[in-house]
């Protein structure tokens, strides 16, 4: 907007909206009108100088940590929290931890999540975009000024849908001889319940019960479940040593510390964290020759031999506690044996449709 006009709805060059920009009582408000013609701008721009000259409906404003902090309040037990958190605290740090939600654009973001892409996976930066649009509407719940809703969907990156990464039966056995042995348990745990990385680092002691073969976990979205337990999952618990330091929770898998930092020294066994066992399974995928694998493809090998061996893509969704049978819809490609089976006996000869026509005297 050039300088000294009192012009508070424009339209930039090339941009289809028109805008508005004012002052009052010290605070700025601006953002987009959303309208096409000027006269639904203006009449868009006194709506939005009603509501602020009314302090009684006027929401309080909240900034960019306050509203990571009051979604920190409602996430924080979850079993992914210690992967929100840096997304979190990266948010903070990237758009200004004293800025407030309601002065943060819909360009602000998109520069933001750019910058987040450099080295990262769409649906990594993907996943980036989903928790910062948690907390914008967590505290529009609370009833925050968070200013115009972004427009999430527009930020939101592609991602090719490919049929989920199995662990190969070869590749499962070079890689577990390279798997370090005080972290080889925590990921067999992994391939043969199919749990979430989460839940198997969170499990504790008193979570299990060893004699009934089962185990309570609190799953994505925060809801505890009882998990059964296959013998071979109970015994992987039973042999479990217990930690030097249980900060607060005895935890079942634990690893043995390789150097000394901080109050950890080496040689001692402290709860394995994603952090903890990230270091020794990539060097183990590196010495094994297994390319592209990552933790969560453990997950994805066990609903694939799930599938296999049942047939069943229900027995797949209650075994990986998936909320909507869509998302078992992945591992379908499984039952692509059974129909191609289907189709070479209905090619075959003793199908009625395959029976020769007799043919004709000339």
């Amino acid at each position: 907007m050039p300088a000294g006009e009192c012009v508070t709805v424009y339209k930039p060059k090339g941009k289809p909206h028109y805008l508005y920009d004012f002052q009052f009582q010290g605070r700025r408000h601006y953002g987009s009108t959303g309208c096409t013609t000027k006269r639904l701008a203006e009449e868009f721009e006194r709506r939005v100088r009603h509501r602020a000259a009314l302090p009684d409906q006027q929401r309080q404003a909240i900034t960019v940590n306050e509203a990571a902090g009051l979604y920190q309040e409602h996430v924080e037990r979850a079993p992914s929290w210690r992967t929100m958190r840096y997304m979190i605290a990266a948010l903070v740090e990237g758009l200004g931890a004293g800025k407030l939600l309601s002065e943060i654009s819909q360009r602000d973001l998109q520069v933001y999540f750019a910058k987040r892409r450099d080295g990262r996976a769409n649906a990594s930066v993907n996943r980036e975009i989903e928790n910062a649009r948690a907390i914008w509407r967590h505290a529009d719940d609370s009833d925050y000024d968070i200013g115009a809703m972004p427009k999430w969907g527009r930020l939101f990156l592609k991602v090719p849908r490919k049929p989920p990464r199995e662990l190969e039966d070869t590749e499962e056995k070079k890689l577990f001889l390279a798997l370090r042995n005080d972290v080889s348990d925590a990921v067999d745990f992994l391939l043969k319940s199919g749990w979430r990385r989460g839940e198997v680092l969170g499990l504790g002691w008193a979570d299990v019960n060893l004699p009934r073969k089962q185990a309570i976990t609190r799953i994505k979205g925060g809801d505890f479940v009882v998990r059964p337990l296959t013998t071979a999952l109970v015994e992987i618990i039973a042999r479990q040593p217990h930690s030097d330091d249980d900060e607060g929770k005895p935890f079942v898998f634990t690893y043995v510390c390789q150097k000394s930092r901080g109050n950890r020294r080496a040689g001692k066994r402290y709860p394995l964290t994603a952090t903890a066992l990230r270091k020794p399974f990539e060097q183990a995928k590196a010495d094994a020759g297994v390319d592209n694998l990552r933790i969560h493809d453990l997950r994805h090998t066990r609903g694939t031999r799930i599938v296999r061996a049942t047939g069943s893509l229900a027995a797949a969704k209650e075994a990986l506690k998936h909320r909507r049978i869509e998302t078992t819809l992945r591992y379908a490609h499984v039952l692509d044996d059974d129909v191609r089976n289907a189709l070479e006996a209905s090619e075959s000869r003793h199908s009625p449709d395959q029976t020769k026509k007799k043919k004709r005297k000339a």
